[in-house]
This record gives C-alpha cells, structure tokens and sequence, in this order.
C-alpha cells in the first residue's frame, strides 16, 4: 500500500513539473536523491541534477500553467 501511495505522488509530481521550461528530464529511479534534470540551477544547457524540493521552491512549473 504504501508503495503505491509513493508511486501516485511521484506521478502527480512529475505531471506537475513536466510544465517547467527548465526541467530538462526526471529519472524514474524511486532510490534517486536528486532525479531531476535542471537547466535554471546550472546556469548553462546542461543541466545538472536536482532533488524535488529544490525543483518545487523555484515555482517555474506554476509560471507555465498560468500562460496556457
């Protein structure tokens, strides 16, 4: 049970962040600390690898929902 709750909120979290410009990929390993793909946090097109908090503090994904 507790398995799946995980894998829902990591499905409702990659929903929400597939919207962000910067967000580049997200790992699908569940063991990952850092399975996001970030081209704001680098400062270049190469992304380097960020946690989810991290990911979510910047709010870049809540800026695109609002332009569609």
């Amino acid at each position: 049970m507790n398995q799946v709750l995980h894998s829902t909120t990591d499905e409702q979290l990659i929903e929400q962040l597939s919207g962000c410009y910067f967000c580049t990929m997200v790992a699908v390993d569940p063991k990952s600390k850092a399975p996001i793909y970030c081209t704001k946090y680098s400062g270049s097109a190469h992304p380097i690898l960020v946690n989810a908090a991290a990911c979510l503090s910047c709010c870049e994904y809540k800026r695109h929902e609002r332009l569609n």
